[in-house]
């Protein structure tokens, strides 16, 4: 160890330990000279003789040098050295192959952030990999759901041998209405244990009691860290005290540190208050989420097992609520956050994959020119005694510090690119927070960056380095031209790697062709409502003042009458469901005098609750009968209007007008309960309210005036009401004024909302589509121009290589259109080659990306030839210019060529 450690030393005193050799061996020669002196050899023999005896010196420093230090990392610092100065004497090859591999490496990088923060990075939970989200399985195509009933989760709370801490929230808004600025707080209701089921601190006070989670429990709640400082300038004395919550005294007893724990289900909750379900409800309306955490020593397979079987006591208890296939299930938190976007993220992995490699063909053709031109070199330091495996590392270093800073460049260029690209649209990734402010570089991105590079650097520049340090010696150092062969036929391995990356080229440009084409058919479909001109802002309409539907409709009536007398406002309406946004609740429905049994199975429906006016704001036309007026309230017989899907889905034969339909009886939700027969009397047309690229699904409106009582409760105690204007102009001017009228209408604060225009809610929709067209369209592009260099890089060289040959055909009179047609031929045969193969597998690929695709096929036959087209004309012209060069040259001048 003690050797060891002065062998590393040594090699940071280097001069100094050069210093004392030299020193040492002068003295033992001096020595040696005295001795031959001292016998009668005269100085100058004496000398000769001191150093016949002594050996070689120079030999002898070597082998000094190999024990006292470690000789490998003195060679490799040197090799370093000699490579970084042969690099910065070529600026313009340095700065190509960098610029490519920071070309590859930073998209590499980019997307390896965000794949790292989505499925990679540890969640905000302790012991995430024992946290699971309870659901329930279905056996029909609708799939499974997360959404929980509360007799589901009571139901849940006794499977105790499996899983604890089972815990329901439910996400909302709330009023606070207790100080002299009245606002709309983010709050979310939940069961007693939820704090510690997901680690969320109680930084003082306490949480919530099981008797405060019962209910008619006491009204509580816990304020938020950030809440307590911003509203309440981190007054002490606010534990104890009440705060109006939806016009209700609530005592605060805590006070919660914030936490990004919950933060994959929405922004962070200012306030939280006791879920209070009771515990032998038999209520099956599913509205909120349930997690739990897996008991000590118990597996995720065996939770699961538990609770599949424990669906036949559910069904024993209540008969009508499961079908012989469902089931209950438990899914790990983060897979079921993921499950969605792992597709997608892997398929970006694969593609920024593919510009990698492209990136490495193009940098290792370019080290292959690099070596044709030092293949006199290399030979001549072959021939003074430097091994193969001597020369292969010194070419192997010079690939490392061009993947190196490349590498460093990407990183800065990969981490500016995805933060402007999330600042535009995080495109609904889980985790990635808002304008993927969680996207970081940090020691994961800059380890996986510092790996790419050091193997990258080997697959570039290993093969290179083997080829040019196999060679005949004799034949190389004869060579006075130092020429490495003549034209394609001599450089099999650079036309290899150019057609690689013709062929990974078209692969790319097809995925991002077939993302274009499908994000045009999502932006042309028809919503079935016009947006233009149209904004929206949500008011809250909870607590006693609005417990009854005729309060509810009473403020919507001066609230509308308020916000249509505004210069400028063409019509107005409310709704409980913003088409794209929220989208509808699903009820079922039965029609009155039909058996349910001619239903169809799919029986479930679409359902929306909406003022007068609501069709007017969004252009949706009556097909037939009429839509709602004023005078449909809770005096006047119940009605529903139903959209064209429906009535030809279950009146196939007949007329829906004027039929009778009972709404939500068999979906176990008690409020509804005491719901009406409604009287069908119109039918409009169909919208895409859920998404762009689903169908149009049947659709029941009901009049907000004509709700009863508890589904008024229900569906407006946590989400607010969302009033809809359409303006004659740009309505962006008259938002304050908007504002302004619904809070004297309401009393209630009117938040400015993140969606503003429905232009803005469209937009929202497209996230995702437009996030993999951008990031496909981009890799796309930088394939295609690193193809283009590679192909005019190659070619370029070929005609530099012919120059002599070229001249000589010139003057025997050769055409040049005729050499000009040939070089032509020759590029393009490898080109089309590349595009050909490239097709091949594009055609084989492309139907991973079926799942990413709206409106187009994955062989979309369009794609298929405009890509090909495309990148031959790229590569027509990356042939042309080096060809058209070949004319230009002056035969006396390329006779002479060296």
């Amino acid at each position: 160890m003690r050797r060891s450690f002065l062998r590393l030393a040594n090699l940071f005193r280097n001069r100094r330990a050069e210093h004392e050799m030299s020193r040492e061996i002068d003295a033992h020669l001096s020595l040696l000279q005295d001795e031959f002196e001292r016998r009668g050899v005269p100085p100058e023999e004496a000398r000769l003789a001191a150093r016949r005896t002594h050996g070689g010196v120079e030999q002898a420093k070597e082998l000094h040098r190999e024990a006292r230090s470690f000789i490998w990392i003195e060679q490799l610092f040197k090799d370093v050295h000699y490579g970084a100065r042969n690099l910065r004497r070529s600026p313009g090859f340095t700065l190509t192959a960098v610029a490519a591999l920071a070309l590859g490496m930073g998209a590499t990088t980019a997307i390896f952030s965000i794949v790292d923060t989505v499925l990679l990075k540890p969640l905000h939970v302790p012991n995430p990999d024992r946290l699971v989200v309870l659901s329930m399985t279905s056996g029909s195509e609708s799939g499974d759901g997360d959404s929980a009933s509360p007799a589901k989760f009571m139901h849940w709370r006794t499977q105790t041998s499996v899983i604890q801490d089972v815990s329901a929230f439910l996400y909302g808004y709330i009023n606070y209405t207790g100080g002299e600025v009245r606002e709309q707080w983010r709050f979310t209701r939940m069961s007693a244990n939820t704090f510690r089921c997901f680690g969320i601190p109680i930084v003082q006070g306490r949480g919530f009691m099981p008797t405060e989670d019962l209910p008619n429990g006491p009204a509580v709640a816990v304020i938020s860290q950030g809440l307590w400082k911003r509203r309440f300038a981190s007054d002490p004395r606010i534990l104890g005290k009440a705060i109006s919550l939806n016009g209700e005294p609530h005592i605060v007893v805590g006070i919660a540190g914030d936490t990004s724990s919950m933060q994959e289900y929405g922004p962070a909750s200012e306030v939280y208050v006791p879920f209070q379900i009771d515990p032998n409800t038999s209520d099956q309306g599913d509205y909120f989420n349930v997690v739990a955490r897996l008991k000590p020593g118990v597996t995720l397979i065996q939770a699961q097992a538990r609770l599949q079987a424990s669906a036949a006591d559910y069904r024993v208890r209540f008969p009508n609520e499961l079908g012989p296939k469902d089931g209950f299930t438990a899914k790990l938190f983060r897979e079921d956050l993921v499950s969605d976007v792992r597709p997608l993220l892997l398929i970006l992995l694969g593609a920024v994959g593919l510009v990698l490699l492209i990136a490495c063909a193009n940098v290792a053709n370019l080290l292959l020119v690099r070596a044709a031109g030092r293949k006199r070199e290399i030979a001549i330091r072959a021939a003074i005694g430097a091994s193969r495996g001597r020369v292969i590392r010194q070419l192997l270093v010079e690939s490392l510090l061009l993947s190196g800073a490349g590498g460093a460049v990407g990183m800065l260029l990969g981490y500016a690119g995805i933060r402007a690209l999330l600042a535009v649209d995080t495109a609904g990734l889980p985790m990635v927070g808002k304008g993927g402010a969680e996207v970081n570089v940090d020691w994961r991105v800059v380890g996986f960056t510092l790996a790419v590079s050091l193997i990258t650097g080997i697959i570039f520049g290993l093969f290179p380095a083997l080829q040019s340090s196999h060679a005949d010696l004799n034949s190389v150092l004869k060579d006075s031209s130092g020429r490495w062969g003549t034209g394609l036929r001599h450089n099999q391995t650079r036309a290899v790697l150019m057609i690689a990356e013709v062929s990974l080229a078209v692969v790319l440009l097809v995925g991002s062709a077939l993302l274009i084409r499908s994000f045009s058919a999502l932006y042309a479909v028809d919503l079935g409502f016009e947006t233009k001109n149209v904004v929206t802002t949500g008011v809250l309409l909870a607590g006693p003042k609005y417990s009854k539907s005729a309060d509810v409709a009473e403020t919507v009536r001066r609230g509308l009458e308020h916000l249509r007398a505004l210069p400028g406002v063409v019509a107005a309406g409310t709704t409980c469901c913003l088409p794209l946004a929220q989208g509808n609740y699903s009820l079922n429905f039965d029609i009155a005098g039909r058996p349910s049994a001619t239903l169809s199975s799919a029986q479930d429906v679409g359902w929306a609750t909406v003022s007068p006016g609501y069709f007017d704001v969004f252009k949706i036309p009556v097909k037939r009968g009429r839509a709602f007026t004023d005078q449909d309230d809770n005096k006047s017989p119940a009605v529903v209007v139903i959209n064209e899907r429906m009535a030809q889905q279950y009146w196939k034969d007949r007329d829906p007008l004027g039929e009778r339909i009972v709404i939500g009886q068999e979906t176990g939700i008690n409020q509804f309960k005491d719901e009406p027969v409604r009287q069908i009397i119109g039918i409009v047309g169909d919208v895409r309210d859920e998404a762009l690229d689903s169908k149009p699904h049947p659709v029941m409106y009901v009049p907000q005036a004509q709700l009863p009582d508890a589904v008024n409760q229900l569906f407006f105690r946590l989400l607010p009401m969302e009033w809809i204007v359409r303006t004659q102009r740009d309505p962006q001017a008259l938002i304050p004024s908007i504002q302004e009228q619904l809070r004297q209408a309401t009393g209630l604060p009117v938040p400015e909302t993140e969606l503003g225009s429905m232009d803005r809610v469209v937009w929202a929709q497209t996230g995702r589509q437009r996030f993999n067209m951008l990031v496909m369209t981009a890799f796309g592009c930088s394939a295609l121009l690193l193809a283009a260099i590679g192909i005019h890089g190659l070619m370029a060289y070929t005609v530099q290589q012919r120059t002599q040959e070229i001249g000589i055909r010139l003057a025997l009179g050769a055409e040049a259109t005729q050499l000009r047609n040939r070089f032509v031929r020759q590029g393009m045969s490898l080109a089309l080659t590349g595009v050909v193969i490239g097709l091949s597998a594009a055609w084989g690929v492309s139907r991973l990306m079926e799942s990413l695709l709206f409106g187009v096929k994955p062989r979309d036959p369009v794609v298929f030839v405009i890509v090909p087209l495309a990148l031959s004309a790229v590569a027509l012209l990356s042939v042309w210019l080096p060809a058209r060069r070949a004319l230009r040259a002056d035969p006396a001048v390329a006779l002479r060529h060296d």
